[in-house]
């Protein structure tokens, strides 16, 4: 993904591309769009929605993880199968 801000000083912009050898020849798809906010380049994926964590805050993250109570998977697969079957009653 290429993610590039551009300041215009006019209403025409010229934009070159490089494109990889491997799509020389092929269709490809440029999408383009105009807007007035910046988005952060550090939170480019739609998955990811919020402000990026600190370095700090990714390690209290995994220190409250580590010491939170978990399952096992088995016991996760039977609580699953055991709310799948409820589901299903409650939808026939």
């Amino acid at each position: 993904m290429i993610h590039k801000t551009l300041v215009p000083d006019s209403k025409t912009v010229t934009v070159s591309l490089k494109v990889p050898a491997k799509y020389v020849g092929k269709k490809i798809e440029i999408v383009a769009f105009a807007k007035n906010e910046v988005q952060d380049s550090k939170n480019l994926s739609p998955a990811l929605p919020g402000d990026p964590m600190s370095i700090r805050q990714f390690k209290e993250w995994v220190k409250q993880s580590e010491s939170s109570n978990s399952v096992s998977l088995d016991e996760a697969k039977n609580r699953w199968e055991s709310q799948r079957r409820k589901l299903r009653q409650l939808t026939k």
